[in-house]
């Protein structure tokens, strides 16, 4: 069967995919693979996949390059695991004392703290501060329904808690890895994993490491950098009102 081919916005829209072939958060780490996927090895790793916004995207593109690359996708798909008290949202009050995020940065938590209270109602907590809550609201056996549907073969789901899913019997490599996994010990252990595996050149795009709603995944990433020549780099704002940051892998690593 060939995978499906969208070819206008809305399509993407239903089918609650994001798309790649427009400008938008994610531009650069879709270029990151557009760019280098016949130049580096490894496939591609997703920690935190939800419902397959981005993943399954991913595939599509691969499909398109005519790359022969698989999506690993790493998820429990039954939501949040136990809350780490870095994942305290009074942990940005610490953050920003500490110098590690700008002003503007924690003025924009207040503000979304503010905003959110009074959508909500009720007191903010990291199991509600989100759209998509505490991300329960999913079935694995839906999303393989709609990979199935849109005809992609390339992608890897791996089902379960990282504790037991991340292990060394894993022997994958990757080239770009997208974190996406929101919490503290998620992060904690999925840096480790990913980074032992990651091709010297590869790319990790962080997703809330600019983040108004979880500091856990800002703190675990600079706990995990801190003894490494690597370290967070931001992107040109250009026309984006929200920083995005990624980190680049040494090619001298071995």
């Amino acid at each position: 069967m060939r995978p499906m081919n969208l070819k206008n916005n809305w399509e993407f829209n239903v089918l609650q995919i994001y798309n790649y072939k427009n400008l938008g958060k994610l531009e650069g780490y879709f270029k990151f693979i557009s760019d280098n996927f016949d130049i580096l090895d490894g496939d591609i790793c997703e920690i935190g996949v939800f419902r397959g916004y981005s993943l399954i995207a991913t595939a599509m593109l691969l499909k398109e390059l005519g790359s022969d690359k698989k999506v690993w996708g790493f998820d429990s798909f039954s939501g949040f695991p136990t809350y780490h008290e870095n994942d305290d949202l009074l942990k940005f009050n610490y953050l920003y004392s500490k110098g590690e995020i700008s002003l503007k940065h924690y003025e924009d938590f207040q503000l979304n703290m503010q905003h959110k209270e009074f959508v909500s109602g009720g007191s903010l907590s990291p199991s509600n501060i989100s759209t998509s809550k505490d991300f329960s609201e999913t079935s694995l056996s839906t999303l393989e329904k709609k990979i199935d549907y849109l005809g992609l073969d390339n992608i890897i789901l791996v089902d379960g808690d990282y504790k037991n899913t991340m292990n060394d019997s894993l022997k994958a490599k990757f080239m770009t890895v997208l974190m996406d996994c929101d919490l503290y010990e998620s992060h904690a252990i999925a840096f480790p994993f990913t980074w032992e595996r990651l091709t010297p050149g590869g790319y990790i795009y962080l997703d809330e490491y600019y983040s108004l709603k979880f500091p856990g995944a800002r703190i675990a990433t600079n706990d995990f950098f801190v003894d490494k020549s690597e370290k967070p780099e931001m992107y040109p704002l250009k026309s984006m009102d929200f920083e995005r940051w990624f980190i680049t892998k040494n090619l001298n690593k071995v």
